[in-house]
């Protein structure tokens, strides 16, 4: 009897409070696509379709729960052990429903079509649509209250909040650097007005000269580069790019050689697992991005 007892006090426990949402015996939650997901209870058979939902996952004390992952989600370490039932734009319905999730949490980009069928089957799903930095926290603490984990949520809210308070700090009153995020190759394709790059880059205590573009994600020319001037240009190409190898191929490159920021060599790689994911590691991005743009600058004390 006292083993039984033990036992049904470790499961209910797995949800570290009761801040969850609870109608009428429901968790009840807004996703942003608008859409009410009701649950039963507690998820815990989870299906994540984002590597930023992955790691948000983990981060939040809810990683034991993943069951199915995509084939980009590769962070934390334990994330690649998990079964692959999905890319990012496409999904395997078969493989999903094989891996039976109580919940499914998907993100933007992913295959619409295929998550309204996995509706009809009668299977929760909960989209995410991250596009700045404040959203990405108040996701965090969004699925703290669908997971059942908002005490473990709301302290990594809070936490990541007051990271950015430090570097709202360091940058006041700088003046910010005009940045142009992209792949140094045509055509170029750029960070627009209200991408989650454009926000970083201001948090960092930069400019973002693709603001005057149009579109989230526009293709830029050459010229219009030129224009801008970019005093620093930031990429995303991974841990084994190599600033200053760029930096010596551009100054012999028509156009990209006439730029500020190649004749300064200022190129700042952040590696795109950190700047692109719209998880709690972005604060990393914004950290790192504001050392580069404002290396003088005295951290508060």
């Amino acid at each position: 009897m006292w083993l039984l007892l033990l036992l049904m006090v470790a499961v209910t426990c797995r949800a570290d409070d009761s801040q969850a949402p609870i109608h009428g015996g429901q968790i009840q939650i807004i996703d942003d696509l608008g859409e009410q997901v009701a649950l039963p209870g507690v998820p815990m058979r989870i299906v994540s379709l984002a590597p930023s939902n992955t790691e948000i996952l983990y981060a939040i004390g809810a990683g034991d729960r993943v069951v199915g992952v995509t084939q980009w989600c590769n962070y934390p370490e334990a994330a690649q052990s998990i079964q692959q039932v999905a890319g990012y734009a496409d999904l395997n319905v078969e493989r999903i429903t094989a891996v039976s999730p109580d919940l499914i949490l998907a993100a933007r980009g992913n295959d619409l079509e295929g998550l309204e069928t996995l509706k009809r089957m009668g299977i929760p799903v909960f989209a995410l649509n991250v596009q700045s930095l404040e959203s990405m926290v108040d996701a965090v603490t969004r699925l703290g209250q669908l997971t059942g984990t908002s005490r473990r949520a709301d302290s990594l809210g809070l936490a990541l909040r007051q990271r950015l308070a430090v570097v709202d700090q360091r940058i006041l009153k700088r003046v910010r650097p005009r940045v142009l995020w992209g792949y140094v190759a045509e055509p170029v394709y750029t960070a627009g007005p209200g991408s989650l790059i454009d926000d970083v880059i201001h948090r960092a205590g930069g400019l973002n000269v693709a603001r005057a573009a149009e579109g989230t994600w526009p293709q830029v020319s050459l010229e219009t580069i030129v224009a801008w001037a970019p005093e620093v240009l930031l990429t995303s190409l991974g841990k084994g790019m190599q600033p200053a190898g760029e930096i010596e191929r551009l100054l012999d490159v028509d156009g990209w050689k006439d730029l500020p920021a190649i004749r300064d060599g200022r190129i700042v790689n952040v590696d795109g697992d950190l700047l692109t994911r719209a998880g709690p590691r972005l604060v990393d991005a914004v950290e790192i991005l504001s050392r580069a743009l404002h290396p003088s600058t005295p951290a508060p004390r």
